[in-house]
């Protein structure tokens, strides 16, 4: 906002600048000298701190600038040693423990074709977790690759070509860690929907837990349990996943917790605009982009050289090869 001083005050900050013009240089170039020397201390701090923090180890903390765990994600980059960076890459270590321990990431079971080794269940969960990270770490790659961008296109060229320039292992990586993440939410919320409804096998209460699926208090139980939407769903929250990180599917799970933020409520937003775009564009109203789970897909069978009916099977079998070369303590 522009203020217009009195003459009166002009006048005096015209003289008293003339009178005093010497000292005015020697007092900015202190300010700089000290405004030098706290960046110096603050780089230096976390730098020490930072260095060789193993929790550290899978939040992308070589990257210069990174995307922050606050809303929006993309308007607050931070950059490297300072202080909000080292505050984020602690956030981003909370936030990989959370995910790799949460139902929504469950690999140890005989329902998915998941990738698994013939050891004892204790020693394949150990093998499984440092897979998950080393996959959240190609998560925050992704999502850190478009700093600085906001509009949907540019964000999807620029993780593109970062997808593009990723060996087949780290594609089968992350694709099978999206898979895995996706299906974790579908399980999830159909089991949610089915809580909610066993006592009421004919609306869906708009107050209820699952009132931001944005159905219509008219659907009826069994649509509403529709595979097929669930799915739809599944779809959007994946792709929402690769573009934010995993912050958004820690937020979207744990958000509620934080009573003053409520970050649940921005991931619930965001899954709705993304169905909405995704309604839209199956009527024809817009254009849309393919999911990027499609191009890691697309990618990985390109490098491969195999199609995408047959990709799974070396996909997993990359993976099952890694796990069995892990050093575990």
């Amino acid at each position: 906002m522009n203020v217009r001083m009195p003459s009166d005050l002009c006048y005096f900050c015209q003289r008293f600048m003339a009178a005093h013009l010497s000292d005015a240089l020697h007092h900015l170039t202190f300010v700089q000298s000290f405004h030098s020397l706290l960046r110096r201390y603050e780089k230096s701090i976390t730098r020490r701190v930072s260095y060789n923090d193993q929790r550290l180890a899978y939040t992308n903390n070589d990257e210069l600038i990174i995307l922050s765990s606050r809303l929006p994600p993309r308007d607050n980059p931070v950059r490297a040693l300072s202080y909000p960076w080292l505050s984020e890459l602690r956030c981003r270590s909370t936030i990989i423990d959370f995910l790799a321990n949460h139902n929504i990431t469950q690999m140890v079971d005989h329902t998915n074709d998941w990738p698994t080794l013939d050891v004892p269940k204790a020693e394949l969960q150990c093998r499984l977790d440092l897979f998950k990270r080393k996959a959240f770490l190609l998560l925050y790659r992704l999502a850190d690759c478009a700093v600085g961008l906001d509009r949907t296109g540019n964000i999807r060229a620029r993780q593109s070509l970062f997808l593009d320039n990723l060996s087949t292992h780290e594609l089968a990586t992350l694709g099978i860690m999206v898979e895995v993440i996706g299906q974790g939410y579908f399980t999830l919320t159909k089991a949610l929907l089915f809580s909610e409804h066993r006592n009421n096998d004919v609306l869906l209460a708009s107050i209820s837990e699952s009132s931001y699926f944005y159905s219509p208090n008219s659907v009826p139980y069994n649509d509403t349990m529709n595979d097929n939407w669930i799915r739809e769903c599944m779809c959007v929250f994946e792709d929402l996943t690769q573009r934010h990180g995993p912050y958004f599917a820690w937020a979207y799970l744990a958000g509620s917790d934080d009573i003053t933020r409520r970050l649940d409520l921005w991931a619930r937003s965001e899954l709705k605009q993304g169905l909405d775009d995704m309604n839209a564009f199956e009527l024809g109203y817009t254009m849309s982009f393919a999911s990027l789970q499609s191009v890691v897909w697309r990618i990985f069978c390109k490098k491969a050289n195999c199609s995408l009916q047959d990709s799974w099977t070396p996909a997993k079998a990359m993976i099952e090869a890694e796990l069995v070369q892990y050093k575990i303590d």
